[in-house]
């Protein structure tokens, strides 16, 4: 993932840029740029208005040192298909419908330290990213169709406020809470 460097360094040689000339010059979509953008935003590195976008002193120098954020696509923590939340994705691509509890029931021996409210963080995010629907009267949760984007579980950044999709590299700035 170079978007967010490429765009970084864009801005630091060429100055402000429009999110579409940002877009057709690293050869992503505009939508893509928006976001990564507003990532970039949160993190005071570049300053945008009226669609055009410039970088701050912080994001200077954090292109100088070298680390950016917002790069989340294959960064696992872990190996792939261990991790709770894991095993919790492969569930929620099974069932039709399924709750916090039902994920426990499933996965959990009751060793695992903090699985429930792990589980119900992961849930509400995935909930207020869209990628996960709510049913009317149970209120169980369900997968959206066209949130299943392949085997990779999405990774929700709680400091950044954000879920990025793996399997496309999408990132999902997560906004208030519609509960």
């Amino acid at each position: 993932m170079d978007a967010v460097r490429n765009i970084m360094e864009r801005l630091a040689s060429e100055g402000p840029q429009y999110t579409r000339k940002l877009a057709s010059s690293i050869g992503v979509s505009s939508e893509y740029v928006r976001k990564l953008c507003c990532c970039l935003r949160h993190h005071k590195l570049i300053h945008s208005e009226g669609g055009m976008h410039g970088l701050t002193e912080a994001g200077r120098a954090r292109l100088a040192e070298g680390f950016l954020p917002c790069q989340r696509k294959g960064r696992a923590a872990t190996s792939e298909g261990r991790t709770l939340r894991q095993r919790a994705w492969n569930v929620m691509r099974m069932r039709d419908h399924f709750s916090v509890d039902d994920l426990l029931t499933t996965l959990c021996d009751g060793e695992e330290k903090g699985a429930e409210e792990n589980l119900r963080n992961y849930c509400r995010a995935l909930y207020r990213a869209g990628m996960l629907g709510m049913t009317g009267r149970t209120k169980a949760y369900y997968l959206r169709p066209e949130s299943n984007h392949g085997a990779l579980a999405p990774a929700y950044n709680r400091a950044e406020k954000c879920v990025t999709d793996r399997n496309t590299g999408e990132i999902i700035v997560l906004g208030a809470s519609h509960e």
